[in-house]
């Protein structure tokens, strides 16, 4: 394909990510989306069609006339490469343009230093790729990230002074680099390729080493000022406790083992508490939490749906309905309950929310 495919002037590149977004979509429906006239429309689709980032696909039915053509997004079209951080290793997959996962590997952090993360991900991008030529890398990483990609602190690798993370990394990779947010990567994912898509407003809670929040409003990511909305660890919940205390799964974890006198997986904790009244109260009471902080999230910012995803909703496996309870209590009276999704997701799921990030980038700037 040639390279010159992604030189898009402002409309065709408007056109492009409607089509990504929101395709398989008609020419009417596109033209009626983006005030585009037929005629407009067909000019400025047949180069894309022709250069290999638009496909026609399967005809669609109509009355009367000819069958609609509805255009899709060339998946194949481009490749990225997204890394999710943990506290000792990194998580990669790459994706195509529609953010389905092509491949996806892990390894090892020697140590957390910015050197050891640097060569780290280099490593795993060389590997990720094989003969690919990426567009673009995301990162993501629990902590505050500057909307250049400078990670202000992040306690999970004890970093305590800015990082040019994202500078260091062009610099190894040789490939755009775009940071951020480990939760707001994963929301830019479901918002685009997931259970969020096609929602202007739409949330994400995630429970797990800590408790995160991912909004969208008006379609689109709300970062906050320097890059640091979402933080709801100290929000007090009922009883007055911290939301990161309520509903973190570390803590739960360490109280379930103290009352079986032995260690355990949270995995484990469903299957276990349908036999134990005490830790089926602790499981109660974690999913009265998460209603109560998806609760929050509703009467603040007016989610139409919200995603409740991370290593909690494993946990929560079979209480759905009592977290549902919670949050229609705490929701707006004169608006329709937030849709809930309770989801458990994978490292490579978190980083394909990375590589979210780059598309979304490169999409917007082509």
């Amino acid at each position: 394909m040639p390279r010159d495919r992604w030189n898009l002037d402002p409309t065709s590149l408007r056109v492009t990510l409607a089509v990504l977004r929101y395709g398989p979509i008609s020419r009417a429906e596109l033209g009626r989306m983006l005030g585009l006239s037929s005629a407009s429309l067909t000019r400025i689709t047949e180069p894309l069609v022709r250069t290999g980032l638009l496909i026609e696909g399967t005809p669609r039915p109509r009355s009367p006339g000819r069958p609609a053509l509805p255009l899709e997004i060339a998946a194949s079209a481009a490749s990225f490469v997204g890394v999710k951080l943990t506290r000792d290793a990194a998580h990669g997959v790459l994706t195509d343009l529609k953010g389905t996962i092509l491949r996806a590997g892990s390894t090892p952090l020697a140590d957390a230093s910015p050197a050891a993360v640097v060569a780290a991900v280099g490593a795993l991008v060389v590997d990720l790729r094989g003969r690919r030529r990426p567009r673009a890398l995301g990162v993501s990483l629990g902590g505050t990230v500057a909307a250049d990609g400078l990670v202000r602190s992040t306690h999970l690798l004890g970093w305590d002074e800015p990082v040019d993370l994202a500078g260091l990394l062009r610099a190894e990779t040789g490939l755009d680099v775009v940071i951020d947010n480990d939760v707001n990567a994963f929301t830019v994912a479901e918002h685009w390729f997931g259970v969020g898509r096609g929602c202007d407003d739409f949330a994400v809670v995630t429970l797990g080493a800590g408790v995160g929040l991912g909004l969208v409003a008006g379609d689109e990511l709300v970062r906050g000022h320097g890059g640091a909305a979402g933080l709801v660890g100290p929000v007090l919940l009922g009883g007055g406790r911290p939301a990161m205390d309520a509903a973190g799964v570390p803590l739960l974890v360490e109280r379930a083992s103290a009352l079986l006198g032995h260690a355990i997986a949270a995995a484990d904790l469903p299957a276990l508490a349908a036999d134990h009244p005490g830790l089926a109260t602790l499981l109660d009471d974690l999913a009265d939490a998460a209603g109560q902080l998806a609760g929050t999230v509703s009467a603040v910012t007016a989610p139409r749906r919200i995603l409740l995803a991370g290593e909690g909703a494993v946990v929560l496996a079979g209480r759905e309905e009592r977290v549902a309870a919670r949050l229609a209590e705490m929701s707006p009276r004169d608006l329709p309950v937030p849709e809930l999704i309770v989801e458990a997701v994978g490292e490579a799921e978190w980083a394909r929310g990375a590589a979210a990030l780059a598309i979304r980038s490169r999409m917007r700037a082509a």
